[in-house]
């Protein structure tokens, strides 16, 4: 016999009266058949069975009048911003241009100044030819009071801030001014800085080419550092001549102590080198205020006057005097006020 093979044809699937395929999906047939709140529509109904239109045409003069106030403020308000910001800018612009152009004559006038003064000198150690003590005390007197340059033996820190600010210390930090921005160098670590370097045996020291003598100030102005009253920038360099152990003497200081505070406290970069030879340069704002003859010496001929003890820049600052805003050149004595260095006793 020949087996019989049946075919099965599946049956097909039929849906139950009155079940719509998309039942399941309710809400979202709800909101493509009916887009209209039923409170919106059942409002309109009532609407029209008081006589009146379905719905208020959003063209009336109140709505006209209202989106043309609207668009009139803010035309005027930006064009009101951008003319503001205009001028901001042109007199920003203005600004930067003069003080530039008043950095550069001042440059120009320092560089002039010191020309003036190496041929002062000149003319001077011409003068002084004949007597070599008076000429050994007055270049002592003009390395003490800054108004000749120094070179020798020195070291050179240089301070940076942080990479990254808003690095935490734990109490007893050295520093307490709550409006202390973290990782950035102030003016007043300069000025802790510079005094231990006087203090660690510095005999000539100077912030970024500004020789600090007994008359300096190294004070803070807004986002600035000042010394002698000319703004510095980042980094600051501090240059000092002395002995070949001011590097040791300085790491035991308060100077250095406070250097490596701010450095594992707050990340401020702080660099040390030493120098075998090394040139700070002269100051620039000295000016001599008396001069005296000495005993026994006569004045020169020519009639120029006494010069063999002229004191420079000092008036004020020696012995027991006080000198406000300051830094110390190892002799004088200065007032703990703000922004003023304190020099090493």
């Amino acid at each position: 016999m020949t087996p019989h093979t049946s075919h099965r044809t599946p049956a097909p699937q039929t849906t139950l009266p009155g079940r719509r395929p998309d039942e399941s999906m309710t809400l979202l047939t709800s909101m493509m058949e009916r887009p209209l709140d039923p409170g919106y529509a059942a409002a309109a109904e009532r609407r029209a069975a008081a006589g009146l239109p379905p719905a208020t045409s959003t063209a009336t003069p109140a709505v006209l009048v209202a989106v043309l106030v609207m668009g009139l403020v803010f035309a005027v308000g930006a064009v009101s911003l951008g003319h503001r910001g205009t001028t901001a800018t042109r007199a920003r612009a203005d600004l930067v241009s003069q003080i530039e152009a008043r950095r550069a004559t001042a440059d120009q006038n320092a560089h002039q100044v010191q020309a003036l003064q190496a041929q002062i000198d000149r003319l001077q150690a011409n003068a002084l030819g004949g007597q070599g003590d008076l000429s050994a005390r007055l270049s002592s007197l003009a390395l003490v009071t800054g108004s000749a340059a120094a070179t020798g033996p020195g070291l050179t820190v240089t301070l940076d801030d942080a990479r990254k600010q808003g690095v935490n210390s734990a109490d007893g930090n050295p520093r307490t001014q709550s409006a202390a921005d973290d990782g950035k160098v102030l003016s007043k670590d300069l000025q802790i800085v510079a005094n231990g370097l006087w203090e660690a045996g510095a005999e000539a020291v100077a912030i970024n080419g500004q020789r600090l003598t007994a008359r300096s100030a190294i004070r803070f102005a807004g986002e600035a550092i000042l010394v002698n009253y000319r703004p510095l920038t980042r980094p600051y360099v501090l240059r000092a001549i002395g002995s070949p152990d001011l590097e040791a003497n300085f790491a035991e200081s308060a100077g250095g102590s406070y250097v490596r505070a701010l450095q594992d406290n707050y990340g401020v970069r702080v660099t040390m080198a030493t120098s075998k030879q090394l040139t700070v340069p002269a100051a620039t704002s000295l000016s001599t205020r008396y001069a005296t003859v000495p005993r026994g010496a006569s004045a020169p001929q020519g009639g120029a006057g006494a010069t063999g003890s002229a004191t420079t820049g000092t008036t004020g600052t020696t012995g027991s005097g006080t000198a406000t805003d300051s830094t110390s050149t190892g002799s004088s004595t200065s007032t703990d006020t703000p922004d003023s260095t304190e020099p090493a006793q």
